[in-house]
């Protein structure tokens, strides 16, 4: 039977990390085992009751200081590169890459003749140039890569061993959503759930809200108080009406 080992760099409650315990749940829940190799104190930490889940878990988390970023980054692409090892005399096991960040283990993989699959939920060519190095190594390291879109996938140069799987959205969300889709267009509500990030388009989403103020426009950022007072002031946005923290 499969034996899937997943790597993901940042477990927290953004996006990504909420797509692979859809995943992983699933995957699971067919029988199938599973490590997942991640950092403590997000979204994953939720997966639980399952006897064929192994965890491995690191301490990780972003720094102010770009420098500090980059060292642990790097410590961490060591760490995983390492811990990728332990497989190799396992057979039928496959690695999956989450995002594109977790570069090391997924070159132990293809060091140690595994499957390499990337879940590839970024676009590097809207991103610095670090980015784009990642995706030039995820396309030469992988066997298979899932894109969340068809936009997403037209920047990649690679065309075979490339399939588009968009992301979905959560049960227990998805059955709260107004079962009227007339009367939920009548609430003339319009919802963004985003990081910071500039090409995310918050601050577009920010700007259509104060020239449109018969909608009601409703942003929920995934970072602090003061990063988000930090942003609105270095780019000269206003609110119309700001709430707190959900």
């Amino acid at each position: 039977m499969m034996h899937l080992i997943c790597f993901h760099l940042l477990n927290d409650y953004s996006g990504s990390p909420k797509v692979l315990k859809m995943v992983l749940q699933g995957i699971l829940d067919k029988g199938y085992r599973v490590d997942l190799i991640t950092s403590k104190g997000g979204v994953l930490d939720e997966l639980t009751g399952y006897a064929n889940l192994k965890r491995v878990s690191y301490g990780y988390h972003f720094s102010a200081n770009p420098v500090v970023t980059m060292f642990r980054y790097l410590g961490v692409q060591l760490y995983t590169f390492l811990i990728a090892f332990r497989y190799l005399f396992q057979k039928q096991t496959v690695f999956y890459i989450n995002t594109l960040l977790p570069v090391g283990p997924a070159l132990a993989g293809r060091m140690m003749g595994k499957k390499v699959i990337y879940h590839y939920h970024e676009n590097a060519f809207v991103k610095g140039a670090f980015y784009k190095i990642l995706a030039t190594l995820m396309q030469k390291l992988a066997h298979k890569i899932i894109c969340v879109s068809q936009y997403q996938r037209s920047f990649l140069d690679r065309k075979r061993g490339v399939c588009v799987i968009p992301n979905a959205l959560p049960k227990e969300f998805t059955s709260r959503l107004h079962p009227d889709a007339e009367a939920a267009f009548g609430r003339q509500t319009i919802l963004m759930l985003s990081s910071l990030k500039e090409y995310k388009g918050t601050r577009e989403f920010i700007e259509l809200a104060n020239r449109l103020p018969q909608y009601k426009f409703v942003l929920v950022i995934n970072d602090t108080d003061k990063n988000i007072d930090r942003y609105l002031k270095d780019n000269d946005l206003t609110f119309v009406n700001r709430g707190g923290v959900i």
